[in-house]
């Protein structure tokens, strides 16, 4: 076989797992039909005062634009310098570091205090990649956890897959970083042309109707992130996903999911993973 052979044949294999990567994703969507229709969508406010279920703010019914994206998970061994070599170690492509000497954070300039570490290389590798995501980190009198992620064209991943999770301890007076976790994607692409997304009023429409939403329960925020849906091989395909936040009248939080280019409650989905496309 001559060399031009070859390379026709590994072009049309990495051609042919990018449309089998899409064409899986793209049928996925139409596998659950939800009942929805325009007059449910125009009462919306109403049915959720009826069920005593109050927001935060506005509701928006504003469309946004998103992609489908594919990205690949990087092995964080190979990001190891000289200064986390001895502190850090890495498992299933997550880097766990305690710093030697731990880190002063200022809680009360969080994202300062973030932007400030992440610039440090002999604290983070590659941490210029990573934004401050406030709807995901936890704040506390004792102990915190800061997350910071990737994002594409301003939208964050909210995903394991890229994230720096720093654990932040009282020390005195002030904080300190005294661990973190991170995970990092590189070759982010979009898969096809940018997309109308849902609005916060309709995906919140389809969650009210499905039951996802008790009565008497706060939705305390409505945020939007790129969400791992599956994975063929070493490529992972991220759709923009609303992610609502709701407290019960227990006082239990939960956090619901829904696609937001298919309007599709995706809340206890498994990535599917495919082997051999």
């Amino acid at each position: 076989m001559d060399f031009r052979k070859i390379e026709w044949i590994f072009f049309l294999a990495f051609l042919g797992i990018n449309i089998f990567l899409f064409s899986i994703y793209w049928s996925s969507q139409h596998e659950q039909s939800l009942v929805t229709s325009s007059n449910q969508r125009d009462d919306l406010t109403q049915r959720l005062a009826n069920d005593e279920i109050r927001y935060k703010g506005e509701i928006s019914d504003e469309h946004l634009e998103g992609y489908y994206l594919s990205a690949e998970q990087v092995d964080l061994s190979e990001e190891l310098n000289s200064s986390l070599r001895d502190s850090a170690y890495v498992s299933d492509k997550v880097l766990t570091n305690t710093p030697t000497t731990p880190q002063s954070f200022n809680m009360k300039k969080i994202k300062e205090s973030f932007n400030a570490l992440m610039k440090d290389q002999r604290f983070v590798a590659a941490g210029t990649e990573y934004q401050y995501v406030p709807s995901i980190s936890k704040k506390d009198s004792e102990a915190s956890k800061i997350v910071g992620s990737q994002s594409y064209e301003g939208v964050p991943f909210i995903d394991e897959t890229s994230r720096i999770t720093m654990d932040i301890e009282k020390n005195g007076d002030g904080s300190q970083v005294s661990q973190y976790t991170q995970t990092l994607l590189k070759d982010i692409e979009p898969l096809r042309e940018k997309m109308s997304l849902y609005s916060e009023k309709e995906i919140l429409n389809t969650l009210y109707i499905n039951n996802n939403i008790p009565e008497k329960a706060t939705i305390e925020e409505i945020y939007l992130g790129y969400f791992r849906t599956l994975e063929v091989r070493e490529k992972n395909v991220y759709v923009p996903v609303w992610f609502v936040r709701i407290k019960n009248p227990d006082n239990v939080v939960q956090v619901e999911k829904v696609n937001a280019i298919s309007n599709q409650v995706i809340t206890n989905n498994l990535v599917p993973k495919v082997e051999n496309p």
